[in-house]
């Protein structure tokens, strides 16, 4: 390994138990609606969730019994496949897997060679040299500003992105297009953004209401609701308990 072992920077394991839960919650709910049944109980720990997002490492080990080292940004079965440095220090991303793909990089690099090389004439081949071909590909990169590539291959049909920060990404068009953040008053904050629901359906497309209410903010209407007066509520408030 190149370095100590890293944890991704948020809870992803968190959020993709949340959402296998939600997709096994509605199968739960629809055994009832369809067939009568009483409900269920799902088993779903933390780790089985991240486990099937990681792709076939696993399966595999346990096929070949060797464990697959650290690629980076590239890809152990495709290429070429990369994040390449432009000249002004900004990042492009690239997936090239298809056969059609990777032939019309080489033409757009100007390097129709490569097509008939036989180092790089497959998918197999050019992973086999991706030692050799990846440096070729960043070469042609390095040439060129960020905003040119993209304006460059986008006329050409290939699959290269923008490699953004968190205030480029929330500046990109498209972000700004689908309306992926929106911004909700805030008494504290004036504003404050929030996610968007992700799934824009087209007939009951929903939307986020309000911000998540303050801590507390529910405790009369809640615990009056379970029984409580006014009064044990304010007792309990005097009391530090809510």
């Amino acid at each position: 390994p190149d370095r100590p072992p890293v944890m991704p920077p948020l809870a992803l394991a968190d959020m993709v138990a949340g959402m296998y839960g939600g997709m096994a919650t509605l199968v739960a709910l629809r055994e009832v609606e369809v067939r009568g049944g009483k409900g269920q109980v799902l088993d779903l720990p933390l780790f089985d969730p991240l486990l099937s997002i990681l792709g076939p490492q696993a399966a595999a080990y346990q096929l070949t019994g060797e464990v697959g080292a650290r690629s980076g940004s590239r890809s152990a079965t495709t290429a070429p496949r990369n994040t390449y440095c432009c000249k002004d220090g900004r990042y492009v991303a690239l997936s090239a897997s298809m056969q059609s793909m990777a032939e019309r990089l080489f033409r757009t690099m100007g390097r129709e060679d490569l097509i008939d090389d036989p180092r790089f004439k497959t998918n197999a081949d050019r992973v086999h040299n991706n030692d050799i071909l990846d440096p070729i590909v960043g070469d042609f990169m390095a040439q060129h500003d960020q905003a040119e590539l993209l304006e460059i291959f986008q006329s050409a049909g290939v699959t290269v992105g923008p490699v953004h920060d968190t205030a480029g990404m929330l500046d990109d068009e498209m972000v700004r297009e689908r309306e992926i953040m929106l911004r909700f008053p805030d008494d504290e904050m004036g504003e404050l953004p929030m996610h968007n629901v992700a799934a824009h359906l087209s007939a009951t497309p929903g939307q986020i209401r309000q911000p998540a209410p303050d801590l507390g903010q529910h405790n009369h209407e809640i615990f009056g609701a379970l029984g409580l007066s006014p009064a044990d509520i304010a007792k309990l408030e005097q009391e530090d308990v809510i």
